[in-house]
């Protein structure tokens, strides 16, 4: 928030207590409150506000990059979304807003960022998904990005997924591509998690552009029995996570997922990785989808700076493709 706002509430506040009003006080939208409302096309600026938004700076798409085949022999394709069209597919995303609470504040994970689902933080360009974080306040937070699942829409059991995409630059930014148990739900996360299981396809953060991991979270209770089975993935031929498409991928079956890069298979998990710990497998349930691009949080080691935002998670495509 920026000084004349609080020197506004400041002087408010001295007024009314000057004159012993009990009345709250009411701070209308305005011009100068760091966040877009009314008709303003942007953070204080177009619509009925005098100032003219700035141009948003282009997004770095890349040009090269590894892909993947559109079939695989002896599967079918049962759900894609190549991002193709004007908008994304309501049908097939919903929105996780806001800071996560009262359920799961911060996102259970100290996360500095508010998500929204407005054309700042997410749109569609060139065939790509663009998830973009902005140095914005909203809410009592100073940056704004977006988190999109499949909840409801698609939930699906074993397959393989692929994940064309490229990551942001900026330190402190922390991607997550990942799936949840088909139960698990934000309003009341302790009743599924980590005992429902995760499976974090990818995660990146913007302080290690050379290196990713793959991540599988489980246990029957919250702290004392949650576990983690992770391994990274270094770049390939020095070519940066954020410089060009890589292809993220998982081959799930009973009781076996295994997670790759660029096909190449790095990490993989078994009942027995599971019961070496004393904890049941939870893998072989239906979960679903959720992409993320947060700011800050228990993982980064790197604190955010506004001076390297906004930044972008680019997502050429995902598939998920089942055995026949």
């Amino acid at each position: 928030m920026n000084r004349l706002v609080y020197f506004f509430i400041w002087l408010v506040f001295i007024q009314c207590s000057s004159n012993g009003s009990t009345e709250p006080i009411v701070l209308e939208a305005s011009c100068f409150d760091n966040v877009q409302n009314g008709d303003e096309t942007g953070v204080d600026c177009g619509g009925s506000c005098s100032q003219a938004c700035e141009p948003a700076e282009p997004v770095g798409i890349p040009t090269t990059g590894y892909s993947t085949p559109m079939e695989y022999s002896g599967h079918t394709l049962v759900w894609s979304d190549e991002f193709d069209g004007n908008g994304l597919d309501t049908a097939k995303w919903g929105f996780h807003l806001g800071d996560g609470c009262p359920g799961l504040c911060n996102w259970g994970n100290n996360e500095e960022q508010y998500f929204t689902n407005t054309s700042d933080n997410i749109h569609l360009e060139q065939g790509n998904l663009i998830i973009t974080a902005i140095d914005q306040f909203a809410s009592g937070k100073n940056y704004t990005s977006s988190r999109i699942h499949t909840d409801d829409s698609f939930e699906f059991q074993f397959g393989r997924v692929d994940i064309r995409a490229s990551m942001p630059s900026a330190p402190g930014t922390w991607v997550a591509l990942f799936m949840l148990n088909k139960e698990y739900t934000i309003t009341n996360p302790d009743a599924y998690w980590p005992s429902g299981g995760e499976i974090d396809i990818m995660e990146y953060l913007g302080e290690d552009t050379h290196n990713i991991l793959g991540t599988a979270h489980y246990g029957t209770d919250f702290p004392a029995n949650h576990y983690f089975d992770s391994v990274d993935f270094s770049s390939l031929n020095g070519l940066a996570f954020d410089e060009a498409y890589y292809v993220f991928s998982i081959v799930w079956e009973e009781d076996r997922i295994i997670w790759l890069v660029n096909d190449i298979a790095y990490h993989s998990l078994l009942p027995e990785t599971t019961g070496g710990n004393g904890q049941p497998y939870p893998f072989n349930d239906a979960f679903y989808f959720v992409f993320a691009l947060s700011v800050g949080g228990n993982l980064p080691s790197a604190s955010p700076s506004p001076a390297d935002f906004p930044d972008s998670l680019i997502i050429d495509y995902v598939r998920v493709f089942q055995k026949d």
